[in-house]
């Protein structure tokens, strides 16, 4: 056995990793060492988001409380991202709809309101305005304004300057959703792909697998039942795998003929109060976030102008166009939810860890 020293900040970002890859038990083998660091408390609390997310566990909240105990350690952008580990938390648990939730939606959208506005940067602020698009749509049942709040999403996640990749698939899954919803599959299995891939890039695992799902949902409303099965099918394989049992009874619900793009069950809470959103923050469209928001490239080429014109059908049902069933039949199970990547929360010590050659984790997943 030999000491190394590593500091914090590294081992912060090597949990966080771990978690969006699937390896939640090693995630948090990390964070768990030294105990009562700030920093390290903060980031257990985002890997168990991540893992009660899509393995189904429920370790957030106990986080949560030693994160806010310590949370005099940490300096401003830590604090942020403490508040928006709540906000995730908040958001998951009326969501689910389980009996858990201690707020209420109009409670989370403001919060997430109040770190949009206090965001320490323009990523930070991308993840608070995604927020809000999650709330509108899914709690507040304000679908018409949600899009706005995607797109100030992309911008951030799509920007030159430290953009993030898993910001900008977030808003590109939730904008090709509503592509679906109107029709426009076209343009929506041009936004999912992406996001697909955006998600593959940043070592998303399960995230990945979520999006396949989306595209086996493609499938199936393009009349492609058999290749839309046998897409959940591996995907349910592959979620059991690594312990993302959440995500593993959706594809499995999914092969039932359930649609998990279906709006969720109304949360056990108070009847959300309408509000005026907070309008999307301007923002000047680089090149890059253009190329990224904009549903397809410009019309130069006989693909890019099948996919405008699809963009601009969107009255039409939902029906098997050929492009569509085409590019569906032909894809394979490729390989193709999230926090903020870095926080400067303490003094960046380096600290003493122990490795070993077996792995870290040595219990089973849940």
């Amino acid at each position: 056995m030999t000491d190394i020293a590593v500091s914090r900040q590294a081992l912060a970002a090597a949990a966080r990793a771990l978690a969006h890859a699937g390896r939640w038990h090693d995630a948090a083998a990390l964070a768990a060492a030294p105990p009562e660091d700030p920093l390290l408390a903060l980031t257990a609390a985002q890997v168990s988001v991540e893992s009660d997310w899509f393995a189904g566990t429920s370790t957030t909240a106990d986080r949560l409380i030693t994160a806010t105990r310590l949370a005099a350690g940490l300096d401003d952008a830590g604090r942020w991202d403490l508040a928006f580990v709540e906000l995730r938390h908040g958001y998951r648990t009326l969501l689910m709809a389980d009996g858990s939730a201690r707020t209420s939606p109009e409670a989370v959208q403001g919060l997430a309101a109040d770190l949009r506005a206090t965001a320490p940067d323009a990523v930070r602020q991308g993840w608070a305005a995604m927020y809000q698009g999650l709330i509108a749509d899914n709690l507040l049942d304000q679908p018409d304004v949600a899009p706005d709040h995607y797109h100030a999403a992309l911008r951030a996640g799509a920007g030159p300057d430290r953009g993030d990749g898993l910001l900008a698939r977030e808003a590109l899954r939730h904008l090709g959703g509503h592509d679906h919803d109107a029709g426009r599959d076209e343009v929506a299995l041009d936004r999912w792909r992406r996001a697909t891939e955006l998600g593959a890039a940043a070592g998303n695992v399960p995230g990945t697998l979520s999006q396949q799902l989306l595209l086996a949902v493609l499938a199936r409303a393009v009349g492609n039942e058999a290749g839309a099965v046998a897409l959940a099918t591996e995907i349910a394989r592959w979620a059991t795998a690594i312990g993302a049992a959440a995500l593993a009874r959706q594809a499995t619900a999914f092969i039932d003929g359930i649609d998990p793009t279906a709006p969720p069950p109304a949360p056990a809470t108070t009847t959300p109060v309408a509000k005026a959103p907070e309008a999307a923050a301007p923002a000047a469209t680089t090149p890059e976030a253009a190329a990224l928001e904009t549903a397809a490239p410009a019309a130069t080429t006989p693909e890019a102008a099948a996919l405008e014109t699809a963009a601009a059908a969107a009255t039409t049902p939902r029906a098997a166009t050929p492009p569509v069933a085409a590019a569906l039949e032909a894809a394979g199970p490729t390989a193709v939810e999230s926090t903020t990547s870095t926080s400067t929360a303490v003094a960046d010590v380096p600290l003493l860890v122990s490795f070993m050659t077996a792995p870290l984790a040595t219990t089973p997943r849940q």
